[in-house]
């Protein structure tokens, strides 16, 4: 057993995780003479960095328990968009997905806590 298994070949580099997957002769990658490869490369923001950019939204979210809506989007939006940009030009559409999904149950429970005694779809009327 090598120490190795489990892994895909590979390496992360600037926050991207760059691995080699094998597939067909359809979907193959091609060298410069335009002979297949059987592999295809495919590149996906790294999942150490999707774990800070969400721990580092709970702070802000966490640092604005008692601030107002308006004061929480204008810290998270700069963060955000920022974050987005750098990983829109590599296949990241599950990896935002799952951070939309994430943020919204922490800005839900933000709400929620602002609004303790209130029904939860009331909350989320207001906000």
């Amino acid at each position: 057993m090598s120490s190795h298994e489990g892994q895909s070949p590979g390496f992360d580099f600037l926050g991207f995780k760059v691995r080699q997957y094998p597939s067909g002769k359809y979907t193959s990658g091609k060298n410069p003479q335009r002979e297949l490869l059987g592999f295809s490369t495919i590149i996906t923001p790294s999942p150490e960095k999707v774990k800070i950019h969400l721990k580092e939204i709970a702070r802000v979210i966490d640092i604005h328990k008692a601030k107002s809506q308006s004061d929480l989007i204008k810290r998270l939006n700069p963060l955000i968009i920022g974050w987005a940009n750098y990983y829109r030009t590599v296949p990241s559409s599950k990896v935002f997905y799952k951070l939309d999904f994430l943020v919204y149950q922490k800005l839900r429970a933000w709400a929620n806590r602002r609004h303790q005694k209130k029904l939860k779809t009331w909350v989320s009327n207001k906000y």
